[in-house]
């Protein structure tokens, strides 16, 4: 079935939907705790002005700050960029996955020495269609530019970085494992090394195809209105993916209510390839990205993609292998791992404490500048 566990997929959807507020940490300048302190803020997003769909242009962000940092007035530190999921806030790692809570995991795995002392900054990359997919966009705004440029700089003047793409590191889950990716490949002289969690949208096939039952009620969709109600259905919920991802992938500020085109169309009772739109829903996914990407790739100091063995969503799971087959074939050095009894949505806290951490500790850059 293109479809399996449709339950289990629908019950991820939801849980994401569900507010993640980290209630310990919502002033800015929270007072230090043991260990290291985590401060809630909005900075300037400038990539985002004048976007069609009404996000502000100022964007909130959580920063992690580590044990060392407020006991030395001069070290410096490598950073780690942490993407969110769809429909998902940057709540989700404060105080989300599996109960996990960063500035306590953080705390205990630099205590425990089992990574070095970094800052880590969680972005907020929710709009009004539930995410951007961190992909500059005529009609969202520019969700690529707001991150690699207007978060860094901002981390990087106020806070005591090391300010160089060896010492930057960049991860997501599933939305934010794509953003990851393709923000890493682009931008080398940015981030220095990736990790993707169960990337999303990295081939146009599976679940992302015109087999997909889906595609005919996102083709009769009439107003955005339709995609402010939770969905009640997976197909509901893949609706409101397409609509995002239209106005990331294949963004028309003249064609309202969404501004968006759409890859496939609907012709007597079937569904069929919109070509031109097609080609540029393909041509933002990391598999087909890889060739013309090669130099930029082998720049990174490391590259990590796993795919849970339960993946439910059926381009991940045919797409990320896939993904790993083209580094290979371009002789790109990569890990990939396919997590044992994972789905997609399961056991990102244990991914985290296993092997995303220890990762960037083991491939960032921790010299302080001279």
């Amino acid at each position: 079935m293109l479809l399996p566990r449709l339950t289990r997929v629908f019950f991820f959807a939801a849980v994401c939907i569900i507010s993640l507020n980290a209630t310990s940490f919502a002033q800015q300048g929270a007072k230090t705790a043991p260990g290291g302190r985590l401060i809630e803020l909005k900075v300037p997003a400038p990539s985002l002005k004048g976007n069609l769909l009404g996000d502000p242009a100022e964007q909130s962000i959580a920063v992690y700050l580590p044990p060392g940092y407020d006991t030395s007035s001069t070290a410096r530190y490598p950073t780690l960029y942490l993407l969110h999921g769809y429909t998902a806030t940057n709540g989700a790692w404060l105080n989300g996955y599996q109960g996990m809570k960063l500035q306590v995991l953080m705390d205990d795995m630099i205590k425990s020495g089992k990574v070095g002392e970094m800052i880590v900054v969680a972005p907020n990359g929710w709009n009004a269609y539930k995410g951007g997919f961190y992909t500059n966009s005529t009609v969202a705004g520019g969700w690529e530019d707001y991150i690699y440029r207007d978060v860094v700089q901002y981390v990087d003047s106020n806070y005591r970085t090391i300010a160089r793409a060896e010492s930057r590191g960049i991860a997501g889950h599933s939305m934010g494992g794509y953003g990851a990716l393709t923000l890493a490949m682009k931008h080398p002289d940015v981030f220095g090394a990736v990790y993707a969690l169960s990337p999303c949208c990295v081939v146009m096939e599976g679940d992302f195809s015109e087999q997909n039952p889906a595609w005919f009620n996102t083709l009769r969709l009439t107003s955005r209105e339709q995609l402010n109600k939770p969905p009640k259905s997976i197909e509901e919920f893949y609706q409101m993916a397409f609509v995002a991802l239209a106005a990331a992938f294949s963004p028309n500020p003249t064609r309202g209510p969404f501004y968006v085109d759409f890859p496939y169309q609907e012709r007597d009772g079937r569904i069929e390839k919109n070509e031109p739109v097609f080609a540029k829903w393909r041509s933002k996914m990391p598999v087909y990205m890889v060739g013309e990407n090669k130099a930029n790739l082998l720049k990174l100091r490391g590259i990590f993609i796993d795919v849970g063995e339960k993946e439910e969503f059926s381009s991940i799971r045919i797409g990320v292998p896939q993904l790993s087959k083209a580094l290979s074939e371009q002789n790109i050095p990569h890990s990939f791992e396919i997590y044992a009894g994972a789905d997609h949505g399961s056991k990102i806290r244990q991914r985290l404490e296993t092997r995303l951490f220890q990762f960037f500790s083991e491939t960032l850059d921790f010299k302080n500048p001279n």
